[in-house]
């Protein structure tokens, strides 16, 4: 898969240059990137923050219509987590899938959480970008999920079928992650932390509703450096309505951008973005489910873009990016969680707990062709296999109003 986009890549770099000595000089401002956030089960709940690569706030107010698909599955796995020192000292002393040999389960003092995973996640995005002043601007974000078995047409990609025959053929082997064992194209999310708060998604239940307000301001640093490096900070407001996680999250980011002009018709630009989010800064709930035991997350995000605009005025963007996040729970903890396997589940089947304490990466590859309106289509994928989904897909379209 990778092969496929580096001759993406080199096709349009051909024909960018085939064409540039017909082509008005142009000059792109930002990286196009619609949002790539994972469907991961956990996060979801929670606004978490990504890059925003502008180098000026736009001078019309946009529409931003997305549409992700990520299919999510870890096999049904009960955690044990030790209350006493002493048992966390003896549990220490073994692997993971070794700990239930150092303790008993009726005398032990402990807490537990229950996780299962399974479905293709649909993700629906719709933002408004509105114009404030010279180096003001505010994004409002809505956005919702939906649980489904993946055997729609959208999800060919990121289908059980499809995943399990790339493995198959490619790369992972026969049933790396017991999917046929527990059987394809089903639909349920369970969990029950440790505060014996539960949660049940099935098929074709929406989930994990929320509103993020956020405000950028461009300040207009760097000038007498290079005007074509530029830096917004950005503050964010995210209102989490889920009836699992009733809550108010708070953010901070950075975010900078750097051009390259290759000649009059293409350009690289570069982005880098860190940004830190307080989840649940304020509970609207006493019974709010706990998606991870870290209250601070914090995310850096990368970017490169290649762009170049046709006789057509149509500009054409391939850009790669990665996303790195945080672990959602305490790390000092997966050295004395003593993981329980289901009986049916052999390969792989401590990830739905042991990514918890892992910090989250995927790279997204993103194409864009803009004229009047911008039109997007991304694959994502977790090379290092720390977290959900699998595979994750997108589709975007963006409009001035």
């Amino acid at each position: 898969m990778f092969y496929r986009y580096l001759l993406i890549f080199c096709f349009g770099f051909l024909y960018c240059n085939a064409q540039q000595d017909t082509l008005q000089p142009f000059y792109k401002t930002n990286i196009s990137k619609p949002d790539i956030l994972s469907t991961h089960s956990f996060g979801v709940f929670t606004s978490r923050l990504q890059g925003h690569f502008e180098m000026t706030a736009q001078k019309k107010s946009s529409v931003f219509i997305g549409l992700k698909s990520g299919n999510v599955w870890s096999p049904p796995l009960l955690v044990y987590i030790p209350k006493n020192e002493a048992d966390r000292v003896r549990v220490r002393t073994y692997n993971w899938d070794q700990a239930h040999r150092a303790f008993d389960e009726n005398t032990i003092e402990k807490d537990s959480f229950y996780i299962a995973n399974d479905g293709v996640t649909k993700g629906f995005n719709l933002n408004f970008n509105i114009y404030l002043a010279k180096k003001h601007e505010l994004i409002i974000d809505f956005r919702t999920h939906l649980l489904t078995s993946g055997k729609s047409i959208f999800s060919i990609l990121t289908s059980d079928e499809f995943i399990e025959k790339f493995h198959e053929n490619i790369a992972g082997g026969n049933d790396p992650f017991d999917r046929k064992v527990f059987g394809f194209n089903k639909a349920t999310i369970n969990y029950v932390d440790r505060n014996s708060n539960s949660m049940t998604i099935n098929n074709g239940d929406f989930f994990a509703t929320g509103i993020k307000t956020s405000y950028y301001y461009y300040p207009g640093l760097f000038k007498r450096l290079s005007q074509n490096f530029k830096v917004n900070f950005g503050a964010h407001l995210g209102a989490n309505l889920s009836k699992y996680n009733s809550a108010l999250d708070l953010g901070l980011s950075t975010n900078a951008i750097k051009l390259y002009k290759l000649n009059t018709s293409s350009q690289i630009n570069v982005g880098l973005s860190v940004g830190v989010l307080r989840k649940n800064i304020i509970d609207f709930k006493s019974t709010n489910l706990d998606f991870g035991t870290n209250a601070f997350i914090a995310n850096l995000e990368s970017s490169l873009e290649y762009s170049f605009k046709t006789k057509q005025d149509v500009i054409h963007a391939f850009g790669a990016n990665f996303y790195l996040q945080s672990s959602l729970n305490k790390k000092e903890e997966l050295d004395y969680i003593i993981p329980i396997r289901h009986p049916n589940a052999f390969k792989s089947w401590g990830q739905g707990a042991l990514n918890l304490y892992k910090n989250i990466n995927y790279w997204s590859f993103i194409y864009s062709f803009s004229k009047k309106n911008t039109t997007y289509f991304y694959v994502q994928q977790d090379l290092t296999l720390n977290n959900n989904p699998d595979i994750q897909t997108g589709v975007g379209y963006k409009f001035s109003l």
